[in-house]
């Protein structure tokens, strides 16, 4: 009888990984490394290891000191080391919290954080009701036309949102993908009033596509936001629903919050 078969292994692309041995290297280096020591210690000739290290330069993932020559890892992987460990700390904080916020409204539950394409979903859980497009982890959602956009939209400065802003503008496109000029008109100013003053964010009702959400921030150590909790149920639920589920949805925020040693700034 011939043996089982193995699994087949996803394929892969060799120059990232031949890549990683050298950011490898320089993460268990106590020190800056010359390109001959980086070289010598990933087996190959100088002028390869040269041709990936001034990638890494450039994209921020390795630096190489102006005075010396040498390389170390760079500004960007500390930003994803410590990216990292945020979101793991922060989603095991979180998963009990969104449990039972699913589990008081019926409604599926997610937490998503602030990436380079904007609000991105990092944990969800499906809910009892109907529900919107499958939301999954690792979703981006657009700023404008969803709560959880908004809720950071009012809480992150201007930079860190404005060119994201400017592009859904531009395309006026709505979250179910239909033209609509209010998008384009939104007054953001008036949007992050709103929201902060009821400390949640709701879908604009004229862009939720059947289904209703609602979103709050959870706030750092730093009194920063770091993080939004939303909920998504269908758009008709009873009378008071929406200010019930606004209710429980900043309870739980705050709950994570005070997790990770932060609040509101």
């Amino acid at each position: 009888m011939p043996p089982p078969k193995s699994p087949r292994e996803p394929r892969r692309i060799k120059s990232i990984e031949v890549g990683f041995r050298i950011l490898r290297l320089l993460e268990q280096s106590g020190e800056k490394l010359p390109l001959r020591d980086i070289a010598a210690g990933v087996g190959m000739p100088p002028s390869n290891a040269y041709l990936y290290l001034a990638s890494f330069v450039y994209e921020g993932v390795a630096e190489q000191d102006p005075a010396t020559g040498r390389y170390g890892l760079g500004p960007f992987a500390v930003q994803l080391g410590g990216a990292a460990l945020r979101q793991s700390s922060l989603v095991e904080r979180a998963k009990d919290l969104l449990t039972q916020l699913r589990d008081q409204t019926r409604n599926s539950a997610s937490l998503a954080v602030w990436g380079n394409r904007g609000p991105t979903i990092v944990f969800h859980i499906d809910g009892a009701q109907y529900g919107p497009m499958g939301i999954r982890v690792g979703n981006v959602l657009p700023v404008l036309s969803t709560a959880t956009g908004r809720v950071f939209l009012s809480w992150l400065p201007a930079e860190q949102t404005g060119a994201l802003i400017e592009q859904e503008r531009a395309a006026s496109l709505s979250l179910a993908g239909s033209f609509d000029a209010r998008i384009r008109n939104a007054g953001i100013d008036e949007i992050a009033a709103s929201v902060r003053a009821a400390g949640w964010a709701q879908t604009d009702p004229s862009m939720a596509g059947g289904f209703a959400a609602a979103a709050a921030p959870v706030f750092d150590q730093t009194g920063h936001i770091c993080a939004a909790v939303t909920t998504i149920g269908p758009e008709r639920q009873e009378a008071g629903a929406m200010e019930e589920i606004g209710r429980k949805l900043r309870e739980v925020a705050e709950e994570l919050s005070k997790r990770l040693g932060g609040g509101r700034r």
